[in-house]
């Protein structure tokens, strides 16, 4: 029997008391036989996973840094910030290319899809006398004393994220992209958060005054034209008078009046009943002697009108019956030509969600010029600033052309070589302006304007 020395044991720092017995109590066996020792591998495993509290604990008071499990929520906040700033990069980029005059292309994201993984590989390595053990041996063998013992968790962490991205050039698309906005989509932002001043200016595009003699005169909302300031000036005196998307009614004369025995010849024996489901109205005309009827259908729609006010006689001396939202069919029919001949008439044309990106690139033009401009649109009585002592506090949109800013709202590469950027603060309207430009957009994607695409894998 071979001489042996005896080995020394001391319990190892992490591991409980009673493990440390176990464990040496087992060598000292082993070792009195005097037999080479196989122990396997999974007592050891079990000794290593009953030590891995006191090592995470032992490495997060020392200060080693350990990597936690994947947050869902904090994934999906980051995949929305993304997005965010990929919507607003997009609006601003198609903004510069239409102050150039390039062409402009939309890209949309449908679907983001988001994946988070962790995995914990525990694992332990020993040295005795005869060497270091590898850990993913089916047996150990030990032969001489315990040296050492390292027992550690390797964590393995993953997250990424694919995302459809698909192009809106096609005609679905475009159809509601070049269609005038309807007046009713301006309602829709007509509240006190939104300054009237920067919706009209946004969605106005001609004010058409036409004379009682028919001389007409055409102020187009552009600030690199000449007569930009006469149509604000225009424009802010109609806002003063209360001009506004209301819903009017736009019922229209059915043929001439009729009889009630001429009502049924037309329109049969249950003429009333047939009317009255078509929503016809019959309102009566003409004297006791003989009365007769004026079919009236019945429709009412949004008009970018003026409510009737205190100014009432200057503003129709100015701008005609038409701008009021209270010229109904009724004031139509008893109003005798020669009075409606004799008054002015206005005509406001509203643009299409092009055109605003048309108009934003006049300004951004502007701005940027050799004289620059700078579009300001001074607040109104209802207007609220919280944006006070900024010395863009009003303008409804702000470009710095290769100027470094912190952290700005949206910074853009041009094909020009040339970094175009908005700024984080003193950048006036313009967050409120990509705000409501989006919401124009998304108004105009119905079903079949986002056709499929292939994902990309984005990690």
């Amino acid at each position: 029997m071979p001489t042996m020395h005896q080995p020394s044991f001391e319990c190892i720092k992490g591991f409980s008391p009673n493990s440390c017995q176990e464990w040496v109590f087992v060598l000292k066996i082993h070792y009195a036989m005097g037999n080479l020792i196989w122990l396997k591998k999974i007592n050891f495993l079990s000794l290593v996973r009953k030590a891995l509290p006191n090592i995470v604990l032992s490495a997060t008071l020392s200060g080693c840094g350990s990597a936690g499990a994947p947050d869902f929520s904090q994934m999906s906040a980051k995949y929305a910030n993304i997005l965010e700033q990929y919507q607003i990069n997009m609006i601003f980029q198609n903004i510069l290319r239409s102050s150039e005059n390039r062409p402009v292309s939309f890209l949309d994201m449908p679907t983001i899809n988001g994946s988070g993984s962790i995995t914990t590989t525990p694992y332990a390595s020993a040295f005795f006398t005869g060497g270091i053990i590898p850990y993913n041996s089916s047996y150990l063998p030990i032969n001489g004393g315990l040296t050492n013992i390292t027992p550690g968790v390797s964590l393995s962490i993953g997250n990424s994220f694919n995302f459809t991205q698909s192009s809106l050039d096609n005609a679905v698309f475009w159809k509601g992209y070049l269609n005038e906005l309807p007046i009713e989509m301006v309602k829709y932002f007509e509240h006190n958060h939104i300054p009237k001043e920067v919706l009209l200016s946004l969605v106005v595009d001609e004010i058409i005054f036409t004379k009682p003699d028919g001389e007409s005169l055409t102020l187009i909302n552009n600030p690199l034209r000449p007569d930009h300031p006469e149509f604000q000036k225009h424009l802010y005196k109609l806002i003063s008078y209360g001009l506004g998307a209301y819903l009017v009614d736009t019922s229209q004369k059915i043929g001439p009046p009729l009889t009630v025995a001429n009502l049924k010849s037309t329109f049969g024996e249950n003429a009333f009943e047939a009317m009255k489901d078509s929503g016809i109205v019959l309102q009566k005309v003409g004297g006791s002697s003989e009365i007769k009827f004026q079919p009236i259908q019945v429709s009412k729609k949004y008009k970018l009108c003026i409510n009737a006010n205190k100014y009432e006689n200057f503003v129709r001396q100015e701008y005609g019956d038409e701008i009021f939202c209270q010229e109904t069919l009724a004031q139509d029919i008893n109003k005798p030509n020669a009075q409606k001949k004799i008054q002015p008439k206005l005509n406001i044309r509203i643009r299409s969600t092009n055109n605003i990106f048309e108009y934003l690139g006049q300004v951004t033009k502007a701005q940027l010029a050799e004289n620059s401009y700078m579009v300001t649109l001074p607040p109104t009585a209802t207007t609220f600033s919280s944006k006070t002592n900024n010395s863009n506090e009003y303008a409804i949109f702000v470009v710095y052309k290769n100027q470094s800013s912190t952290r700005p709202f949206s910074s853009i590469e041009s094909l020009d070589g040339n970094t175009y950027s908005i700024p984080s603060e003193n950048n006036g309207y313009s967050p409120l302006t990509i705000k409501l430009l989006s919401q124009f957009m998304s108004l105009q994607k119905i079903p079949g304007s986002i056709p499929a695409s292939p994902s990309v894998l984005l990690k």
